[in-house]
């Protein structure tokens, strides 16, 4: 009798521990199948090659320059090179694209966006649309204002003077804002250097070209 007694408590404390094992592992479960969704879910916003990260910033000036982003955003050490601006159709900057080494680089400078709240914001971004921008890098000018029967060789001898690659002289049309200008041509022409190009900006700026006066704006 005795023996069958202790048979009948140990069976009930071997329950009960099953009982409160299988309540520990269930949650335990569950846990690090959130963890992993999670991760996954962010994959795709990371290079799996070298982990780094993108953000995308939005409500920046339109003359907002690579170096104002490092200025603003507090980081030193940004490159150049991990800044690329977002433009619109009439080359005006809509959001700049910053890519970072890392997640906790990413967090920091989110941590600092969101202290100057108001000014502009960010958020993540995925690779692939990084590799969509354009890079300008300060070598890029573009005139605006040219005239519609304009040729090639008239930008030419507007440029006269500038080093730059006439292979790269790309026109397009443009339509100008308010309903009683006539489209014009917009130019993009290349340069060798960011001081080629801002030489250009310096002398041509206002210039005239056909007897039509031309803006020229420096591309960042």
């Amino acid at each position: 009798m005795l023996g069958l007694l202790r048979a009948l408590t140990k069976s009930n404390r071997s329950i009960q521990m099953g009982i409160q094992n299988q309540g520990l592992t269930l949650p335990l479960s569950r846990q690090l199948s959130t963890q992993m969704e999670n991760n996954s879910s962010d994959s795709f916003l990371q290079n799996p090659s070298t982990g780094l990260v993108y953000g995308r910033i939005s409500g920046i000036g339109r003359h907002t320059r690579k170096s104002d982003i490092s200025s603003m955003l507090g980081i030193s050490k940004l490159s150049p090179d991990d800044v690329r601006f977002e433009y619109n159709a009439n080359y005006a900057p809509v959001a700049v694209m910053i890519q970072f080494p890392s997640r906790n680089a990413y967090e920091a400078t989110l941590r600092a966006v969101v202290r100057k709240s108001g000014l502009f914001r960010m958020e993540m971004a995925d690779r692939q649309k990084w590799d969509t921008l354009p890079r300008y890098d300060g070598k890029t000018i573009l005139l605006l204002g040219i005239p519609r029967n304009a040729l090639a060789d008239d930008v030419e001898r507007f440029l006269v003077g500038c080093q730059y690659d006439a292979s790269s002289i790309q026109m397009f049309a443009r339509q100008p804002r308010g309903f009683d200008r006539s489209p014009a041509r917009a130019v993009l022409v290349e340069f060798p250097s960011q001081a080629l190009a801002t030489h250009a900006f310096i002398t041509k700026n206002r210039g005239f070209c056909l007897n039509s006066q031309i803006a020229v704006r420096l591309l960042p």
